[in-house]
């Protein structure tokens, strides 16, 4: 039972002062050495009282010189002595006032050595319990704390990138209702210009503003249980495993009686053989108990299992208590009654102590693997939740620099052209590019689209089978990123490599997506340059590679195919 959590800044506290005052009258009580009878009753109350707080006085003294530095390395063997230290000045008291009021002999040898056993045991239970019990209310403390602070990140984040969204929509749409106005007006001179104006030095930079956005942090569930550990906490812990342990409470109880069955019958044999068969009762009632009672304890309620722990380990404390008691008067010992009483009233603080020690402790040795576990699950979730967030946050940034930049691109070059109603085409598709509702559209819609942007400029053709099309559809942010990739791939080829052909062609390897976008542009131009389209790239596929192949420029990218439901599963 010693171990270094009563070593630390738990060492002293309310509770162990409660337990070590019921402990005090319970060895006190049936004191053969004290007188029990009409007013004295209270007087030697009134004794352990101011015992016990004499005891707490000298510790609270002791615990500046002993534990001033536990919350930074537990001093277990201290507070072992500050435990001894205190529990003499106890028994020494104790002594002292009943005699001192004629209710009971000094003996004070006697009341040391029993007051050191006792206390000190009850001492050591009671801190370990305490300083588990903390660390579990200091671990939900900060999982509250935690969870707020993703909460207000999150909310800040989002209002942040909403503010942008909306100033850069509101933007772009002003601008392209401005150029459509003059298309349809007839004022052309200086349309196509503009245009090109409005895509370099507008819709790419704002583009690029938006990407660098923070992504909202998926937002926390509020953790249940969160704050101060309840009596139901503690019943649910003591319930944890074997709550009634019999060799534990064997031993500590047979160690605790030990000092009064030797002082009872003025021999340490005598008390001794007393002493191993009180034990041997006990063990065999708390084995009893685990084995009629833990089963059940699973199907009660937090309060049920409270009232079931105590009253049945009370139950089988009397029992062994009787038994103890018939067998000690049967062998003629003196005050036969006095030990097995004192086990009964005393010993129950042991056997619940030593159930909410072992549960809380099995929470503590299993939080670490649990904690593993559930940051693993948690980390994944997150990941896809992540995902989807950031994909819809940089809705706004892909339309952007994807459809609405190549849109408004392709119309210059079709002003250019002459081709005024093909422009005009365009700009209302840049314009509902800006409406959330494009989200929706499948992904063979979606390419199409692409490929009739370039129409007359560049001929792009779609390899993609419609059984195919129809998982990535399954898997909206997937289908965003296929159409995102093709948009940018086929823009960079025109832009950058004057393209007359581009291929796009989509094939299922297992629960991945191979996507390959090749064009017969000139190499590399400005499309090497890393930007937002690399950065897209990083973000959403496993791996992606580009390069020159026989003559062509081949952009492959393997993506993620398994539906978001099915990959949390497995995880």
């Amino acid at each position: 039972m010693i171990s270094r959590r009563l070593g630390g800044p738990s060492a002293l506290s309310w509770p162990a002062f409660w337990v070590c005052l019921v402990t005090s009258i319970a060895g006190n009580m049936t004191d053969r050495f004290t007188s029990q009878s009409g007013f004295n009753v209270v007087l030697n109350l009134a004794a352990n009282v101011a015992a016990v707080a004499a005891m707490f006085a000298v510790m609270l003294a002791l615990r500046p010189l002993l534990l001033r530095d536990v919350a930074v390395r537990p001093r277990p063997g201290r507070a072992i002595v500050m435990f001894v230290v205190g529990a003499s000045v106890r028994g020494v008291v104790l002594g002292l006032l009943l005699s001192l009021m004629g209710t009971g002999e000094p003996r004070l040898l006697f009341r040391v050595v029993a007051s050191i056993i006792t206390i000190t045991l009850a001492m050591s239970i009671t801190a370990t319990i305490v300083d588990l019990v903390r660390t579990s209310q200091a671990r939900r403390r900060q999982l509250r704390a935690q969870g707020d602070d993703l909460r207000r990140a999150e909310d800040d984040a989002l209002a942040k990138a909403a503010e942008i969204q909306e100033r850069a929509t509101a933007q772009v749409r002003s601008l392209l209702l401005d150029r459509l106005s003059a298309l349809k007006g007839g004022r052309v001179n200086d349309l196509a210009p503009g245009l090109r104006a409005d895509a370099d030095e507008v819709i790419r930079p704002m583009s690029h503003e938006m990407v660098h956005l923070s992504a909202p942090t998926p937002r926390a569930a509020e953790p249940a249980g969160v704050g101060r550990i309840g009596w139901a906490d503690v019943w649910n812990a003591a319930s944890l495993g074997q709550p009634f342990r019999p060799l534990w409470g064997a031993v500590l109880l047979m160690v605790m009686s030990l000092s009064m069955l030797t002082a009872y019958n003025a021999s340490l044999a005598r008390g001794l053989a007393y002493a191993v068969i009180g034990g041997l009762l006990i063990a065999g009632a708390l084995a009893l108990l685990g084995w009629l009672v833990t089963p059940r304890l699973r199907t009660m309620s937090p309060g049920a299992r409270g009232t079931a722990l105590v009253a049945s380990g009370f139950a089988g404390l009397v029992a062994a208590g009787i038994a103890w008691g018939l067998i000690m008067d049967a062998a003629g010992s003196e005050n036969a009654w006095r030990s097995p009483i004192s086990i009964m009233i005393g010993g129950l603080v042991v056997v619940l102590g030593l159930a909410i020690e072992q549960g809380f402790r099995r929470q503590a040795e299993s939080a670490d693997a649990e904690l593993a576990a559930t940051n693993a699950r948690l980390q994944y979730a997150a990941a896809v939740a992540g995902a989807a967030a950031w994909h819809e946050e940089r809705r706004m940034s892909r339309a952007l620099h994807g459809p609405v930049q190549t849109a408004v691109r392709a119309a210059a070059m079709r002003v250019e052209q002459g081709d005024l109603v093909g422009a005009e085409e365009l700009l209302v598709q840049a314009l509902g590019h800006l409406e959330p509702s494009t989200e929706g559209t499948g992904v063979r819609e979606a390419l199409a689209g692409v490929a009739k942007a370039w129409d007359g400029l560049c001929a792009v053709d779609v390899a993609l089978p419609e059984d195919l099309a129809a998982r990535i559809d399954d898997n909206p942010a997937l289908a965003s990123s296929v159409v995102d990739i093709c948009t940018d791939a086929c823009s960079n080829a025109v832009r950058h490599g004057g393209a007359a052909h581009v291929a796009v062609q989509a094939q299922p390897a297992g629960d991945s997506l191979e996507l390959v976008v090749s064009d017969d542009g000139a190499p590399d131009g400005g499309a090497g340059i890393p930007g937002m389209g690399s950065a897209m790239l990083d973000d959403v596929s496993v791996q992606w590679l580009r390069r020159r192949e026989d003559g062509r420029t081949v952009l492959r990218a393997t993506l993620p195919l398994a539906r978001e439901r099915e990959r949390i599963e497995v995880a």
